[in-house]
């Protein structure tokens, strides 16, 4: 894991990031994570603060260094 995507995540959004935030990481809609994350697509775990989904921050930083090796 990349540890300055993490740091950088941490840093700009906190320990876990909801749902609008992702989104805006990922350069998706809000509604497509939504769509994604309930039909199992998404490949990134959550809890639930409350109703509403969070993401671990190292996990998303994961995510993205997993799509970047994909890529290459």
């Amino acid at each position: 894991m990349s540890f300055l995507v993490a740091a950088y995540l941490m840093q700009k959004y906190g320990p876990l990031l909801t749902e609008a935030e992702l989104a805006e990481v990922l350069k998706m809609e809000p509604g497509t994570v939504r769509n994604k994350r309930a039909r199992g697509e998404l490949g990134i775990s959550y809890i639930h603060e409350g109703k509403a989904p969070r993401y671990h921050a190292e996990d998303v930083a994961k995510y993205l260094d997993a799509i970047r090796s994909a890529v290459e």
